[in-house]
């Protein structure tokens, strides 16, 4: 009994000494390397959570800039767009019914007489119609010209006469040797009148 008693007490020694030895270490090792993977787990779990907030932050701010790119793009197609459509409502409504309307006021023989009359008439009352060069559209007809002319306009015509412009319709007078020049024909009357009809009409046109 006592014999079996002592190799009982020897097992439990022996055991003992493993545990204290071997088991134990081993478990604390194992609850060491448990803990360590659970702080590295964290750290890396951090570390993704801050990289992927990361990545969703560039991400937006690409995006934002590309929605604000795309929108400014946009923005300024839509701008020369309309400015194109304005410029050829402009260029093929407006003007050409102006010059129009002008070439067939113009055209009229005793109108345009009438108007070199007045021009002369203004020149004389201001001592101005010495050396006189007149220049009729290529289009008017001179001698028709000349027998719608007053007797005082007909005096202060040069010698050579009536001379032909480049201008289809109107006319210019020099004041020669003064270096004065009045120039009314459809073009400097239609400039004339665009610049003051024209704020109006871009107003109108141009409003969004």
């Amino acid at each position: 009994m006592q014999q079996h008693a002592s190799s009982d007490e020897r097992l439990a020694a022996i055991c003992q000494v493993v545990r204290n030895e071997t088991l134990d270490p081993a478990l604390k090792e194992a609850e060491q390397i448990k803990l360590e993977a659970e702080l590295e787990a964290n750290k890396i779990k951090e570390h993704a959570k801050k990289e992927a907030e990361n990545l969703i932050h560039e991400t937006k701010k690409e995006i934002e800039a590309k929605q604000a790119a795309f929108s400014s793009a946009l923005e300024q197609a839509t701008r020369q767009t309309l400015d194109l459509i304005r410029q050829r409502i402009e260029e093929e409504l407006f003007s050409p019914q102006l010059t129009a309307l002008l070439d067939k006021e113009f055209s009229d023989e005793a109108r345009s007489a009438h108007i070199l009359d007045l021009i002369i008439e203004n020149l004389q009352k201001e001592g101005l119609e010495g050396n006189l060069g007149v220049w009729l559209g290529k289009k008017l007809p001179k001698e028709q010209i000349a027998q719608h002319l007053v007797q005082a306009s007909l005096k202060a015509v040069p010698k050579e006469g009536l001379l032909v412009s480049n201008h289809s319709y109107g006319l210019v007078v020099k004041v020669l040797d003064k270096h004065i020049s009045v120039e009314i024909t459809p073009e400097s009357v239609r400039d004339l009148i665009a610049s003051f009809l024209r704020a109006d009409f871009r107003k109108l046109l141009y409003t969004e």
